[in-house]
């Protein structure tokens, strides 16, 4: 394995399971060769990280392609990977962690843009954010030792990129075992839930959560600390198509990344309106435009598009995903990485 700053912890062997599964090889829903096809299946999450879906998707972007596409929603990146590994995919809006764990397992895809830097926020309890301000690294033990129990942290489900780098945050950054903190890894809409009432001391979010978080006045769970804190350029959420359409359909996968490209130069020039149509594909009952606002300002709201600008971290990623035994393969930029796409479109800027 290629070390890239980070030590081996035998510890934490026991989160092996944390992401999930892949099979060698994809399947696809394509079926085709050179021609494009009739529709296209497109997983992704609703949440702020897929900020250029939501854009391309109430702009009406998608019709201007040739083939229909047919949007799949899951619960967390996880469950995504898996309906990738099974062929039900052909494209996705991922998380960067598991979206290296489907390629190290086998599932043929590449990263062909990206879509935000830095996009975790550590929330937590006034009490515990307390023991934080007073005691640091040490908070967790202190507080263990004052409760009779381990902090409880919420966050995405095991695999997920706010999952694991918790995990990262805990080990790598802070220097201790994972043992010192109960993680419970749940679905988005249950994730605020738990933090919202109390159920939790701390967690790893993503927007809109943690803007949710700080505008309830039922609950004093508040954001503690940021990805620029803890990792400089922490790489989120992908644009990562088949490598079969990849390979036979390069001018349609040329056109994905163009309209990304232009969602992302839409987000910001246009910042409330992305945020209500964040709403409007949440739901703004969930999500009120207001929210989403104030989330789009948010420092964890970095949106970009050049998939180099995520290279070094994602692999540093990598690396830690083998650490925990998640994956056993070490890769490489070209493994992950289709770079090409986003030079033709902006001319490598």
């Amino acid at each position: 394995m290629t070390q890239r700053g980070i030590s081996r912890r035998d510890a934490l062997r026991a989160a092996g399971g944390l992401a999930a599964g892949a099979t060698t090889g994809l399947a696809g829903c394509l079926g085709f060769g050179g021609s494009n096809p009739d529709s296209l299946t497109l997983g992704t999450l609703n949440v702020f990280p897929m900020m250029q879906y939501f854009v391309i998707d109430q702009q009406g972007w998608y019709d201007e392609l040739g083939p229909n596409i047919e949007v799949q929603t899951f619960g967390g990146g996880p469950p995504l990977v898996q309906a990738y590994a099974s062929g039900n995919i052909d494209l996705a809006y991922v998380g960067i962690s598991p979206g290296l764990v489907a390629i190290a397992n086998g599932v043929s895809s590449k990263v062909v843009a990206a879509n935000v830097l830095e996009p975790n926020v550590m929330v937590g309890s006034s009490e515990f954010r307390s023991y934080w301000v007073e005691y640091g690294a040490d908070a967790f033990e202190q507080f263990r030792s004052d409760k009779g129990r381990k902090p409880r942290f919420a966050t995405l489900p095991a695999g997920s990129t706010p999952d694991v780098f918790l995990r990262y945050w805990i080990t790598e950054v802070l220097g201790l075992d994972l043992d010192v903190i109960n993680i419970v890894g749940q679905s988005p809409s249950a994730l605020q839930s738990t933090l919202s009432t109390g159920n939790a001391d701390a967690g790893s979010a993503i927007e809109p959560v943690p803007t949710i978080l700080e505008e309830n006045p039922d609950t004093d769970m508040e954001p503690f600390k940021y990805a620029g804190e803890i990792m400089p350029g922490q790489p989120g959420a992908v644009l990562q198509p088949s490598q079969s359409l990849v390979d036979d359909n390069p001018d349609l996968v040329q056109e994905l990344v163009d309209i990304h490209i232009r969602a992302t130069g839409f987000i910001h020039e246009n910042r409330t309106r992305a945020a209500e149509m964040a709403s409007e594909v949440i739901g703004s009952d969930i999500l009120t435009p207001a929210v989403a606002t104030r989330a789009i300002n948010s420092p964890a709201s970095n949106f970009i598009s050049n998939p180099r600008r995520i290279v070094d971290k994602s692999l540093v990623y990598n690396d830690f995903h083998q650490e925990i035994g998640s994956v056993d393969t070490d890769l490489s930029e070209s493994d992950v990485f289709d770079h090409s796409f986003y030079e033709e479109a902006s001319s490598g800027g």
